[in-house]
């Protein structure tokens, strides 16, 4: 490899190359033997520096005042480049703002960011600091253009040594990837395959990655004891003491009164075959006093105790640090456990193998296939969570995911071989004495019958406020017009020029030798033209129906602009003449997809004979799928625009112009009793916000959990000294004349005082858009970020900013009131814009709503205390931390049910004065700690 190439990095003054700037620019020459020559210019703007960007980059105003006009450096740099092959970390971001300017190098282009996540499929995101962490390549500083396109140099390099490591067939494999799709690397594979020596392998056959670990372990199942062995309560209760056997393994581990409390409880609950709710604060240290009791009788008895969280953070510290603790400390040192996810979660080898098999890729499936085939060599678990996908992953996951509709089962080679992911799973599940899954798992269990987990009879719901959201996603579902779509494409789709692609087209490719007359070829070949002709007719009332069903919301929408609109389907909405034409569309959309489904099992039924075609059980299983799917998607269809089954909701939503179908359960706390909670012997639910004005009334009425013991604990942090909760008297009512500008005012004063180190949490996107469109220059003028959810990154993104320079202000909604997790300092104020009800037109709240005799104090209400304690709870996360909370809302303090938020919160320090002492007061807090 001979070519000379030149990493390239620009700085600019935002994300938008029509309305943005360059600043920087660097570039470094090279070729595989070394450096050949650098290039370096500031470059001057048009207009000033953000403070944000300054603060990204560490380039002033001072900086660029006497750099060249963009056309003089840019000219300097194009005569640099020459026809160099161009490198750099997601380079199409920088040669948009070089064709912006009027630049285009005519070399090869070599993305680091597309190399990267093939080559190290598992990193946790592809930023150049973390690949050039992954490689041990030093920077003195990331965001400026030089020493970035030094280090985008290193990092090339070193992957291309990675890439050079691999043996011949899985090189051999990325250049035949890469072959037929618009694909820039493919070059880059095809060189470096020239390269290496090696045998290689059929491009229809599998491939023999040495996957790692793949034998099925040979762990005994679990084996229940004739008599059951009751737990020695007080032996569990001395362990949890000072000096006690789990002090003595953990050095940082201190007595807590309420954890013992709760172990107790639990322990108490599987001695006598109970229902347990308990409530613990944060510090309580709940996992410890569910999981020491859990484990001890699990291991005494020989059953399997499954324990359900909802978020993944909990998971990974069950998984990762709470049970390895307990397991070093406890004599029971043969117990096993395990992390067991839904379906979708594993890859399927057999689907996997079935779309690499595919021809006529295109430039995005070759590069998420070559992805997945490095990532196969290094994985034991085929679990999609040791990637991070982008969004347009999403799709591509589903066709090589492990779903049941396309599960050969005991039939599957993989499964026999023991390739198979999820059986791998379910064979450890099925000896293991913990099983840690989430709410989604363990609800889908029961709302489709899947039988992924072993039988058990004992249950641990940790965060279980949030089952009741779950099951409503469980036994409902949404259709919109990507699904369909989606669907489609996968039967059949017209590619670039003449190239088809999907199942219908790949038949000819089944047909190899003698293995069919051709008479028998042409009338599979008609019957497979039917069908797609069939798809093509589908395509058509697809259109129709998402433009009656837009139309109709339209219709009805009441020219407020808002991020999300829903429309509630009633009997009375179904008996508009407006209605009409989306009925008739849905029976235009409900006779296509059976037509489809017909076509596809007048197929199936055709091709039963030819046993011989090349990988007949695949094809088979394949069509088998698409059938499943097809007939649920004319349900779905047929239910929302045709029909109104009783203790259903329906309703359309719409998120700018796409429009989708819903459905959900009207009360889901029966099926949970019947199907989930009286088929256990023992049920504990458990988190740190599931009561609401000190009892436990409305989460058990909305599960369906009665009969059952209560615990409800407080916290071990002393919140009265960590916990000031400031609420200003003089805030105009929400929705009143000068709320906005008043929260905005508030927002900008308590941030001052806090230095940044702010989470605001708002209730809706228009509301966080008002207040970031309203405060941003102002605190940027102190030096302080802010960010906005949704504009500005995800909510990790956010948060590991705010981590990385404490003068950030987050403003965030729905995702920040729960499962975020700052330490320390970071996060010093909390500032909550609004209490947190639902909105009042939801169609699923409102309908709810309707079974209570008073459903704003019995339904409202409550629901919006829990996640007021949620928000609460992201300020306190560990004894050392303090903070403030600014309460925004003045109904906190004006209406009767203001007192049910704060008497569901610790005891803290409550203040209320004019917003004007919102910094004075704020900052005398902080600077006190």
């Amino acid at each position: 490899m001979s070519e000379i190439f030149v990493s390239l990095d620009l700085e600019t003054t935002g994300l938008d190359p029509v309305n943005d700037e360059i600043i920087e620019i660097g570039a470094v020459k090279f070729d595989l033997d070394g450096e050949i020559d650098t290039f370096h210019s500031m470059v001057r703007p048009s207009r000033p520096i953000s403070y944000r960007i300054q603060t990204i980059t560490g380039i002033s105003d001072r900086d660029v005042e006497d750099a060249p006009q963009p056309a003089a450096a840019l000219d300097r740099l194009a005569a640099f480049v020459g026809g160099c092959t161009i490198v750099g970390q997601n380079i199409g971001f920088d040669l948009a703002f070089l064709a912006e300017s009027g630049v285009a190098p005519e070399g090869h282009v070599y993305d680091i960011f597309g190399l990267a996540i093939i080559v190290m499929p598992t990193l946790p995101d592809y930023r150049l600091a973390t690949i050039a962490a992954a490689f041990d390549v030093s920077s003195p500083q990331y965001h400026r253009a030089l020493a970035d396109a030094v280090a985008a140099r290193d990092v090339f390099l070193a992957v291309l040594d990675r890439l050079r490591s691999f043996d011949a067939a899985m090189i051999a494999e990325l250049d035949r990837l890469g072959t037929g799709a618009d694909w820039p690397l493919s070059r880059l594979f095809r060189m470096v395959s020239g390269e290496v020596q090696g045998d290689v392998f059929s491009a229809v056959g599998d491939i023999d990655l040495k996957i790692y670990g793949l034998a099925v372990e040979k762990e005994p199942r679990l084996s229940p004891i004739s008599k059951r062995e009751a737990l020695d309560i007080d032996r569990l209760t001395a362990m949890l003491e000072n000096g006690g056997a789990i002090a003595a393994s953990l050095p940082q581990f201190e007595r807590r009164e309420e954890q013992t409390t709760m172990m107790r409880a639990v322990a108490e609950a599987f001695n006598g075959d109970q229902r347990l709710i308990v409530e613990a604060g944060t510090g309580t240290g709940k996992s410890i006093a569910y999981l020491l009791p859990s484990i001890v009788f699990a291991h005494s008895n020989g059953v399997p105790v499954v324990v359900s969280t909802n978020t993944i953070n909990l998971q990974e510290q069950l998984i990762g640090k709470d049970i390895p603790d307990l397991a070093s400390a406890l004599p029971e040192k043969s117990f096993r456990y395990v992390q067991l996810k839904g379906r979708n979660n594993y890859l399927c080898m057999r689907r996997w193998n079935l779309l690499r098999r595919g021809r006529d890729l295109i430039m995005e499936e070759a590069s998420f296939l070559a992805r997945m085939m490095v990532w196969l060599s290094l994985t034991e678990s085929g679990d999609r969570s040791e990637l991070s996908f982008r969004r347009d992953d999403q799709s591509l996951w589903g066709r090589i995911n492990a779903q049941a509709e396309g599960c050969l089962g005991p039939l599957c080679p993989y499964q026999r071989d023991g390739h198979c992911f999820l059986y791998r799973a379910r064979k450890r599940a099925e000896s293991a004495h913990i099983i840690v899954v989430n709410h989604a798992l363990l609800l889908s269990e029961v709302a489709s019958g899947s039988n992924i987990l072993p039988q058990y009879c004992h249950l641990i719901i940790d965060e279980a406020h949030n089952i009741e959201e779950e099951a409503t996603e469980q036994w409902g579902f949404e259709v919109g017009e990507g699904d369909l779509a989606g669907y489609f494409d996968r039967l059949g789709r017209r590619e670039a020029g003449e190239r088809y692609g999907g199942l219908l087209f790949e038949l000819g490719g089944r047909f190899r030798g003698e293995l069919a007359s051709a008479p028998r070829q042409r009338e599979i070949g008609e019957q497979a033209k039917n069908a797609y002709r069939s798809v093509e007719r589908g395509r058509d009332r697809k259109l129709e129906l998402f433009d009656a069903l837009w139309r109709f919301m339209e219709e009805r929408a009441d020219g407020v602009a808002v991020y999300e609109r829903r429309l509630r389907l009633t009997v009375a909405v179904r008996e508009t003449p407006e209605w009409r034409r989306v009925a008739l569309a849905g029976e235009n959309m409900m006779v296509a997809l059976e037509d489809i489904v017909n076509e596809l099992s007048r197929l199936h039924a055709a091709l039963e004979p030819m046993g011989d075609l090349l990988g007949y059980e695949d094809l088979m299983v394949e069509i088998v799928a698409a059938l499943h799917c097809g007939e649920e998607l004319c349900r779905q269809v047929t239910s929302v625009t045709c029909r109104d089954e009783e203790g259903t909701i329906y309703w359309l939503s719409a998120i700018s112009d796409y429009v989708t179908m819903n459905a959900a359960p009207l009360e889901i706390a029966d099926v949970l009793e019947a199907e989930l909670f009286s088929t256990r012997d023992c049920v504990v639910l458990t988190g740190a916000t599931l009561s609401t004005e000190g009892n436990f009334d409305y989460i058990e009425g909305r599960l369906g959990f009665g009969d059952s013991r209560e615990i409800l604990l407080g916290s071990s942090f002393d919140y009265e000294d960590a916990a000031l909760i400031y609420i200003p008297d003089d805030i105009p009512g929400p929705g009143t004349k000068g709320y906005q500008a008043a929260v905005s005012k508030a927002l900008v004063e308590t941030a001052r005082a806090a230095g940044g180190r702010m989470l605001a949490l708002f209730t809706s996107h228009a509301a966080l858009r008002a207040s970031y469109g309203a405060i941003r220059d102002k605190l940027s003028a102190d030096d302080i970020v802010v960010l906005g959810q949704g504009m500005d990154g995800s909510p990790r993104q956010l948060v590991r900013s705010l981590m990385e320079n404490p003068r950030t202000v987050i403003l965030g909604t729905a995702s920040f009131w729960e499962g975020v997790d700052v330490p320390g300092e970071a996060l010093s104020v909390l500032a909550i814009t609004r209490l947190p009800f639902n909105v009042p037109t939801d169609p699923v709240f409102v309908s709810r709503s309707e079974l209570f005799n008073d459903p704003f104090n019995e339904y409202a209400v409550p629901q919006a205390v829990l996640k007021f304690k949620q928000g609460f709870g992201r300020l306190i996360r560990s004894k050392s931390d303090r903070g403030a909370v600014v309460l925004l809302d003045s109904r906190i303090r004006s209406k009767n049910y203001g007192s049910a938020f704060i008497s569901s919160l610790p005891q803290c320090t409550v203040k209320s004065g004019p917003s004007r002492r919102i910094f004075e007061e704020v900052r005398e807090w902080l600077d006190r700690g």
